[in-house]
């Protein structure tokens, strides 16, 4: 499983998920601060990687094809969701068979479409 991390998603998860063995490349490293949500969602088509961002306007007038998970933390500190981490990548393969976009709050996995 491959990801691209959207610009604001935070260092301390992307490293968590690398030392879990995942690929993961972030829009910072690709230098494409900055760009609009349809260059980045291109990128991760393209590359067939697997959006994840806290973006949660992210998904309007975008692809069908797109692979997305929505992180859905509103005002809580990033040591909290480091916690769950292990619980996304476990639960993830299995989610994402059944539907193409996701949102993974405190409760688990939401699909949205």
């Amino acid at each position: 499983m491959k990801f691209l991390a959207d610009e604001d998603f935070p260092k301390p998860l992307i490293i968590k998920i690398r030392n879990f063995g995942f690929s993961i490349k972030t829009i910072q490293q690709k230098d494409l601060q900055g760009s609009s949500d349809e260059r980045v969602a291109s990128i991760a088509l393209k590359e067939k990687r697997i959006l994840l961002t806290f973006d949660k306007d992210f998904l309007k007038n975008q692809s069908k094809k797109l692979q997305a998970v929505i992180f859905s933390f509103p005002k809580t500190p990033t040591a909290e969701i480091l916690s769950l981490i292990e619980m996304f990548l476990r639960n993830l393969p299995e989610e994402l068979l059944k539907r193409k976009i996701l949102r993974f709050s405190k409760r688990g996995f939401e699909i949205i479409t």
